[in-house]
């Protein structure tokens, strides 16, 4: 074996690692919530412990002042994507709001060519078609009229995290380009975690897990699901692209889907097995492109996932 095909098999290897650790993310979310943990308290702890774990790995990466306040600004914005999905893990299972969200990369096409960024094509415009129909076929096959309206709140806020984790992954690439990927993702966890701070402090304060069964799910959103799946995917991407490893990671989708079956028990309806189909294949059609090189370098994902 070669060289070249033992480091592309070793990157495949890493990025499908990161997307099983970004994949067991709702599934962490749904055991917090059953011990006990809420939304901001949950976010809260996770991300401090990403950010302890980035300050030890990357001491010797702390970039300028100037570039730091770049990337908290950034952050700023990318919090708020984590917030409205973990929202959206309260009300609806797991394997739905991991699909709604998934519908970002084709989102990510629409905001780049209004950002003057790409140009807008007819395939990205038809896979916008076919992600907002799958969305609407997976929030409309939660089982009749009375289980939509149920869904209907939580299915929102996973759009809603779609759209602005879109809205980070087109700023990221506007005024992140020239920062090394790990850095980026060590500024998120700060500012997500002050962010998340302030929010639970001025909304009833920020509890502190009392069980071992309330902090492991906790630990594992913080180690596994940020520090660890970041770091997998970025060693992935050196090895084998950015564009590969982007669309590789759409396999994530597949995990969660798989995990919440057998772990939680969730079942999706044929009409969200069909907008599922119609929200994976839209994304593999917009990345098909990027796969023959038209796809900005730039406009892929910096943390490779779809929720931070």
């Amino acid at each position: 074996m070669s060289t070249t095909t033992r480091d592309e098999r070793r990157g495949l290897i890493l990025v499908l690692l990161s997307t099983v650790a970004f994949g067991v993310l709702p599934i962490l979310g749904k055991v917090a919530y059953g011990a006990g943990v809420r939304v901001l308290p949950l976010l809260t702890w996770r991300y401090m412990v990403a950010a302890l774990l980035f300050a030890v790995l990357l001491r010797k990466e702390a970039p300028p002042w100037r570039t730091r306040l770049r990337l908290w600004g950034i952050g700023a914005i990318f919090v708020f994507n984590s917030i409205a999905y973990f929202m959206a893990l309260e009300l609806i299972p797991a394997s739905t709001a991991s699909l709604l969200i998934f519908s970002y990369p084709v989102i990510v096409a629409l905001l780049a060519s209004a950002a003057g960024l790409e140009r807008l094509s007819v395939r990205s415009l038809l896979a916008a078609g076919l992600a907002f129909a799958g969305c609407a076929l997976t929030a409309a096959g939660t089982g009749g009229a009375r289980a939509l309206l149920d869904a209907g709140p939580g299915a929102l806020l996973a759009l809603v995290a779609a759209v602005v984790y879109a809205s980070y992954v087109v700023l990221a690439s506007r005024f992140a380009r020239d920062v090394k990927a790990q850095v980026l993702a060590q500024h998120l966890s700060q500012v997500s975690a002050f962010t998340c701070l302030a929010l639970g402090l001025g909304t009833g304060g920020i509890a502190i897990p009392s069980t071992l069964r309330a902090w492991l799910p906790v630990l594992g959103a913080g180690v596994v699901s940020t520090v660890l799946a970041f770091f997998a995917f970025l060693a992935g991407m050196a090895l084998i692209g950015p564009t590969r490893a982007s669309v590789v990671s759409s396999f994530e989708v597949v995990v969660t889907v798989v995990l919440a079956f057998a772990l939680l028990g969730e079942r999706l309806s044929p009409l969200q097995w069909a907008g599922a189909a119609l929200i994976l294949g839209a994304v593999v059609w917009q990345s098909a492109g990027a796969l023959r090189g038209r796809m900005p370098r730039s406009l892929v994902p910096p943390a490779g996932r779809s929720e931070g």
